[in-house]
């Protein structure tokens, strides 16, 4: 009899202690962040999905799912991590991923989106015949520019791997050491006169003195960003001034860690303060970043770019006394920002490397041959 009183009490308080505890676990539970990179469902409407939205809605939100989370994520790195240091202790190739992140040695996280592992197997080399449209498009532009007095350029930053292959799995095989935007760099040199920037010699010179690329993020640091804004500023003929780089070890960007919902860790931040004489005011407007310099020099930057300009402004502003440094998706059928261009003393189209094929096909190249008839 007392058997099954106690077997009842049991049964009676796992029914009802999650629905009590309820408020307190979910209090708890906020406290831990989680970046899942997207929104939770919300609650559902009453329609002939409401059960199966309903029981995603009611998922999104049960107790302690947050910390369960972290530690599953937690334990499947350090499984990884573990995993992959025995089998290259052994000799055997391997590698692992989850959600278009790839684990790397050492903790490094990398991105295998977007075709990412075709540009650093050197899989994806394009042939003369693609080459020679792209020239053919960019002089387009750039006579276009040359024509209105301003000057032109094409800057693509590297890809992570590209600087960091140290740290990429042994399961990853390079299949041809001539890559895609190598080959496109050096055909341009002998067949155009429009250059593309492609600091990745830079920066595999660099990266023994300072950290260049986050290692649980995609993008370069600021001191990435720094070592390709020189090469550019190279190209424009620009004197290079004097820079004041620090580094401090901190919690970081970190949105590989977020794909797979994951923890956030300790990286490496790089702070660069260039010419430190000259100072800038930022304001961060609808898709753009404007920036006026007390730099007295008068001329005015225009570049389009993604994420990865966001690390070039701190040094490429200062050379300019106005600079907009917007999206490349921003230049669409209405023309915008056709102001900014006829004012414009330079202008710059930047991508990175896993992007590139959207520059040259589709994207601002192409809308500004159609645009401006050329």
């Amino acid at each position: 009899m007392k058997k099954n009183i106690a077997v009842i009490i049991i049964f009676i308080f796992v029914l009802v202690f999650p629905m009590v505890a309820w408020p307190a676990l979910q209090s708890f539970d906020s406290k831990v962040a989680v970046n899942e990179n997207r929104q939770k469902a919300p609650f559902p409407k009453f329609d002939n999905n409401v059960i199966v939205n309903f029981d995603k809605f009611f998922t999104d939100r049960l107790p302690i799912r947050n910390s369960l989370i972290k530690v599953y994520s937690s334990l499947e790195m350090a499984f990884n991590n573990l995993y992959s240091k025995i089998l290259e202790l052994l000799n055997i190739p391997y590698y692992s991923s989850k959600n278009y992140v790839l684990f790397g040695k050492e903790d490094w996280l990398f991105f295998l989106g977007d075709n990412s592992l075709d540009y650093y197997q050197g899989s994806n080399v394009l042939s003369e015949e693609v080459m020679a449209g792209f020239v053919q498009k960019a002089e387009k532009v750039n006579n276009y520019f040359a024509s209105m007095g301003k000057e032109f350029k094409i800057f693509i930053a590297p890809n992570k791997e590209q600087i960091y292959y140290e740290f990429m799995p042994n399961g990853i095989a390079i299949k041809n050491t001539s890559k895609r935007v190598d080959v496109l760099v050096d055909y341009f040199k002998k067949h155009s006169n429009v250059e593309i920037i492609y600091p990745k010699q830079a920066l595999l010179n660099a990266k023994p003195d300072m950290q260049l690329y986050y290692k649980y993020d995609t993008h370069w640091n600021f001191g990435g960003g720094y070592i390709g804004t020189v090469e550019l500023l190279k190209a424009l003929n620009i004197e290079v001034g004097t820079a004041e780089i620090t580094s401090n070890v901190q919690e970081t960007r970190a949105d590989l860690i977020a794909m797979i919902a994951g923890q956030n860790k300790l990286d490496t931040e790089i702070s660069v303060n260039y010419r430190p004489e000259i100072s800038y005011n930022l304001i961060n407007a609808e898709n753009a970043y404007i920036c006026n310099s007390s730099n007295t020099n008068g001329k005015n930057l225009l570049l389009f770019g993604d994420s990865f300009r966001e690390f070039m402004f701190p040094t490429l502003a200062k050379e300019f006394t106005n600079s907009i440094f917007t999206t490349r998706s921003s230049y669409g059928a209405n023309k915008r920002y056709e102001k900014e261009i006829e004012t414009a003393d330079t202008v710059i189209f930047e991508c990175v490397e896993r992007y590139e094929q959207y520059m040259f096909n589709g994207e601002l190249l192409d809308r500004f041959i159609e645009y401006y008839n050329l």
